[in-house]
């Protein structure tokens, strides 16, 4: 076998060593970065597709409500005609106070005719059909609505031709037409319709609202993903909805000369076109595909199932919009690891040699004691403490064996080494979900209990609950008296923390049932607990001095979940989660919405909501229906409807009488009724929690 020198031997050891070394922080710098710049880049089209979509449905809703009241004011007129200027006041006022509304009109059934437009110029407009030639007039109005112009008109239009009074049917909702192009400004638009009814239930009216879209391609726009990547909101039939560039959402079709909607596939860009054929065949919401050379990201979020029609967002972004900063750090990093690595070879050469040389020349000295040549034996200076050792057992075995006595010098050092994670203090901010729990009239409990038989109760109720939150993967931060600080996703990462959150507090709450009985038939106080859960950004870590630490987690997402759990009082609920948690988990549980509040100490309002049971576990009908009609007071109540939120919740009350949360909105909307006065003027239905 051929043998290397010792200096051939370290070189090539440390070259490969470095050049390891250098390969792999590079390409670990290269991959670490390209999966964070993704990860970073889908969460923040996440954020962005829920913004567009929350947008959208505010933006579509508001007008759409301005229908029923409308409505109301034609139900009990036998023509609308004679009321035409009434209407076409409200009207007018609901165009200069929602932006979104083109036009806003009624038809009835005659096929009279009332309306006010906002484009081309502002204008009322009606056509009377209850008489004898039918009559056209329209209005042309400055801002202040005075009469600038009027002109006359053929009573040609009839209302009940079109799409959407066809498509309102006698069932008293909002009913909403496709998308469309508008006669009057050829621009996309989709209308909201209520009907009105007579005594018998027969349609005798319908009231609509036209609201362009084109602002939402204004919006899209603003929203800058990346230099080149391109967000369009699509419907069902592929259909444009919203576009960067809106004159490309019609085309005018040459022979018959009306304007259309433009398909998805018709666009120029064939990336954004592929990208749409892929999600038509796999129906998949992210996926990666290439097109011209180019690699492109595509993220596809659909619409809530509540919305009112199936759209979609698209985002389309080029990789190399995402990754071009990552490629140019890599080849800055190559190039400096390259230098590193030249300096570190030229450093190991001199290295090697300073090693090698006093190792050979021991050698050489080694070579003496075994030819007996012991008078040229010569120290070997050196250094490197285990070079110095090795010289001074040379010496020493050379003295030896001048004086014919046998010494054997031995050396055995031997360390184990172990590796680890040093704790030390300080945290990380990452997205929790936090729960608080506490005993309802535990104080009254422990009163009437002796001390150690109150401990054995309280360790058995801790201990069933501690267990199915740990079985859920809940990390428990501490006990706080007879109250549970727990929070999930941390230490350890969990992809549906909110879910497992939402899942053992209902079983946490259907254990306490269970133990409830059993305890009612040893004769122990039953315990009855409330739950608070939020989920939020958390600053989560190691908490206290270097002698003694406790894992742990601060923030403004404890304390909203603290005061969730405390809210439970005000509205008799046994779980309140926020609506962080809400919009995680709506699909997988039964919830209801309470309340809108502020917390002490907060001015940002948030929505809060009865957490009721698992998907899994269909709902009795009549709490069904009493979350229904619950939530058709709360939306009375939030649009000051007094009168209504107050007929909705009495009704409640004769059938749920022991509700505290409907006692709370019949004492909120008696107040606002006889003491308008004391009614903020900036009232929106947030309601400020007092108690912590």
């Amino acid at each position: 076998m051929k043998k290397i020198s010792f200096k051939a031997s370290v070189l090539w050891q440390f070259t490969f060593l470095l050049l390891f070394t250098v390969l792999s922080i590079a390409l670990s710098f290269y991959y670490g970065s390209k999966k964070i710049t993704l990860e970073m880049a889908e969460q923040v089209t996440k954020q962005f597709t829920d913004k567009v979509i929350e947008r959208t449905i505010n933006y579509l809703n508001v007008p759409a409500i301005q229908t029923k009241p409308l409505s109301g004011l034609a139900q009990h007129q036998k023509n609308i005609m004679d009321v035409h200027e009434e209407f076409w006041k409200y009207m007018w006022e609901q165009l200069l106070v929602l932006p979104q509304i083109q036009t806003m009109f009624i038809a009835d059934a005659a096929g009279s005719y009332i309306q006010v437009r906002r484009e081309p110029n502002l204008a009322t407009r009606f056509i009377d059909r209850s008489i004898t030639p039918p009559i056209e007039k329209w209005f042309l109005r400055d801002e202040s609505y005075n009469v600038t112009r009027i002109e006359k008109g053929d009573a040609s239009f009839d209302p009940r031709t079109r799409p959407w009074y066809q498509n309102t049917q006698t069932q008293p909702r909002i009913y909403w037409t496709d998308v469309y192009i508008f006669t009057t400004a050829q621009t996309p638009g989709i209308s909201a319709t209520y009907p009105v009814l007579d005594d018998t239930g027969k349609l005798i009216a319908v009231t609509c609202v036209n609201t362009p879209l084109h602002s939402l391609s204004d919006f899209i726009t603003e929203q800058k993903l990346s230099k080149h990547g391109v967000v369009l909101i699509v419907n069902g039939k592929g259909e444009l909805v919203a576009y960067p560039d809106k004159r490309r959402l019609t085309h005018r079709d040459e022979k018959t000369g009306q304007w259309r909607l433009v398909h998805v596939t018709e666009l120029e860009e064939q990336w954004i076109t592929r990208a749409y054929h892929r999600y038509v065949q796999t129906r998949e919401e992210k996926f990666s595909i290439r097109s011209d050379g180019k690699n492109y990201l595509v993220n596809i979020a659909s619409f809530p199932d509540s919305f009112i029609s199936d759209w979609r967002i698209l985002v389309v972004i080029p990789k190399e919009d995402l990754l071009s900063s990552v490629y140019d750090l890599f080849w800055q990093v190559g190039f400096v690891s390259l230098g590193i690595f030249g300096i570190s070879i030229i450093l190991v050469y001199f290295f090697a040699v300073k090693v090698t040389q006093p190792i050979t020349q021991l050698a050489i000295e080694t070579e003496k004691i075994k030819n007996l040549h012991l008078d040229e034996v010569r120290s070997v200076q050196s250094g490197i403490k285990e070079i110095d050792m090795m010289n001074r057992t040379l010496i020493s075995t050379t003295q030896s064996l001048h004086s014919f006595r046998k010494y054997v010098p031995a050396d055995l050092v031997r360390q184990l080494i172990q590796l680890g994670q040093e704790a030390k203090l300080g945290g990380e901010e990452a997205e929790l979900t936090i729960m608080f729990s506490d005993i309802q009239g535990f104080t009254s409990i422990s009163e009437d209990l002796p001390a150690q038989k109150l401990m054995l109760h309280l360790s058995e109720y801790l201990e069933n609950l501690t267990h199915i939150i740990m079985q859920e993967h809940g990390t428990i931060d501490k006990y706080i008296g007879d109250g549970i600080m727990a929070f999930w996703g941390a230490p350890v990462k969990l992809p549906n923390a909110t879910y497992c959150a939402c899942k053992a507090v209902l079983a946490c709450q259907k254990r306490l049932q269970d133990l409830n009985i059993k305890w009612s038939q040893e004769g122990k106080p039953e315990l009855h607990t409330r739950i608070g859960l939020h989920t939020g950004n958390t600053v989560v870590g190691n908490l206290g001095s270097d002698d003694r630490m406790n894992y742990t987690i601060i923030g403004d997402s404890v304390n909203l979940a603290s005061r969730l759990e405390g809210a439970n009082k005000l509205y008799g609920t046994n779980i309140i989660i926020s609506e962080a948690t809400y919009q995680q988990v709506a699909k997988q549980f039964h919830c209801r919405l309470l309340d809108i509040v502020a917390v002490k100490g907060k001015r940002v309002s948030v929505k809060i909501y009865e957490l009721i049971a698992e998907k899994t576990t269909p709902l009795p009908e009549e709490m069904q229906q009493f979350c229904a009609e619950y939530a058709e007071g709360l939306e009375a109540y939030l649009r000051q409807d007094w009168g209504t939120a107050l007929a909705i919740f009495k009704e409640l009350q004769k059938r749920f009488p022991t509700d505290e949360s409907v006692q709370l909105f019949i004492s909120r909307c008696h107040k606002f009724q006889h003491s308008p006065d004391k009614l903020p003027p900036d009232w929106n239905g947030v309601a400020t929690l007092e108690d912590k």
